[in-house]
This record gives structure tokens, C-alpha cells and sequence, in this order.
């Protein structure tokens, strides 16, 4: 099993995008970020069936999640709410990504069952402390708040080879305006490693999951 890395890709978004129809049958990452200010895309090559690989990758819980750099970077992107606070905030036993759907952050956009899933999220989320934006699904693709960012992520899962599949996780963020599109680039200039480390300590958590179920 091995792991393959795509290079972050930079778009600046020419026009709007029009408005489109998303179903459940066809929804995919492009749907919602055609084009992006900044994207990455994590691969691994697993060698366990598409259909285990993508039920544990769509119902991972995250706090299972091990890795040094990752655990790290939430260590860090938390402090700053931990201070304001002045007390520890409280800490779920489980956390998925429907979680954080329910918990009105981000939002679920569509899925194609067993092959992909996009979900999204609007805010200030370059700040110290993150600025979350509840936004229905339905509203997602013309948001455009200044000041204000769009998060696209999906999670794929494609068959590879004999038995093997292949599990992308790609993010996608767009930005309303030029100033804040400015100060997000230099943002990421520092989160990006993390970001990245992240995404893969994600597939492989999933990844191990799907060996132990398949």
C-alpha cells in the first residue's frame, strides 16, 4: 500500500459560476468549486474493496485520527478558544463528519452513495478564533458574504486494480474578495503542511478501519 500526493492547485475563479441542479445520483466536488482560490488533494492506494474503503472513510470518527503533525495542528488551531474560555471546552467521546453537519458548521451537499460524498462550509476560518456561517445546502453555491470564505471537501473512493481502490480527500476554498482572498493566501502559506497532514493522517485512519472490516 502506498500513498500518492497531487500538487496543491491555486485558481483564481474568472467569472461566477451559474447556477446548477445537484442530485444525489451525480453530485460531485465540482458541483460547488469548479474553481477555487486553493485546493489540495490527498490519494492513498488501499488494499481493501471500494465499498469498505468508502463506508469507513464517510463514517470515520475523527478523534481516532493518530498522527504527531496532525495531532499538533488541532492542538494549536484550539488554543486560542481554549484561552478565551479561560476553561477547557468540553470534549466529544466520537466526532464524524455528519457530527459536524449536525453541529450546524458545515453542511451536507450531496453524495453519491459508495463513491462520494461533498460537504461544505462558509466563514472566517483564517482567524484565531473561527467564525462558522450556517448556510442550507441549497444555498451553498451562490453564498458570496464578503469577508467570508467557502470550504468544499469531498471524500472518493474509485476501484484500483484487483480488490484495491483508490481514496482521494480534496478540499477546495474559495474566497469573496480580493483583500480577503490576500490575507487567506499568506494564511496558508503557514497552515498548508498542516492541512496536508491532516488530510492524510484521515485516509489512513480510514484506510487501516477498512482493512480490519473487510
Amino acid at each position: 500500500m502506498n500513498d500518492k500526493t497531487d500538487e496543491t492547485r491555486t485558481q483564481r475563479p474568472d467569472v461566477a459560476a451559474a447556477p446548477w441542479e445537484v442530485t444525489g445520483h451525480s453530485v460531485t466536488v465540482d458541483d460547488f468549486a469548479a474553481r477555487c482560490d486553493v485546493g489540495v488533494v490527498e490519494h492513498l492506494v488501499v488494499d481493501a474493496p471500494p465499498e469498505a474503503m468508502y463506508r469507513a472513510l464517510r463514517h470515520l470518527d475523527l478523534l481516532t485520527i493518530r498522527s504527531r503533525i496532525a495531532d499538533l495542528a488541532m492542538w494549536v488551531r484550539g488554543l486560542p478558544e481554549r484561552l478565551k474560555r479561560r476553561v477547557p471546552p468540553r470534549v466529544p467521546t466520537r466526532l464524524t463528519f455528519d457530527d459536524l453537519c449536525a453541529g450546524g458548521d458545515w453542511v451536507l451537499l450531496g453524495e453519491q452513495p459508495g463513491r462520494e460524498v461533498v460537504f461544505g462550509a462558509v466563514g472566517r476560518f483564517w482567524t484565531p478564533i473561527v467564525r462558522w456561517e450556517e448556510v442550507a445546502a441549497e444555498d451553498f453555491a451562490m453564498y458570496g458574504k464578503p469577508g467570508r470564505g467557502k470550504i468544499v471537501t469531498s471524500l472518493s473512493v474509485r476501484p484500483y486494480g484487483r480488490g484495491g481502490s483508490l481514496a482521494t480527500y480534496d478540499i477546495r476554498t474559495t474566497l469573496d474578495d480580493p483583500i480577503t482572498r490576500r490575507i487567506f493566501m499568506l494564511y496558508w502559506r503557514t497552515v498548508s503542511p498542516f492541512v496536508k497532514a491532516i488530510m492524510r493522517a484521515t485516509l489512513r485512519a480510514a484506510a487501516k478501519q477498512a482493512h480490519e472490516t473487510s
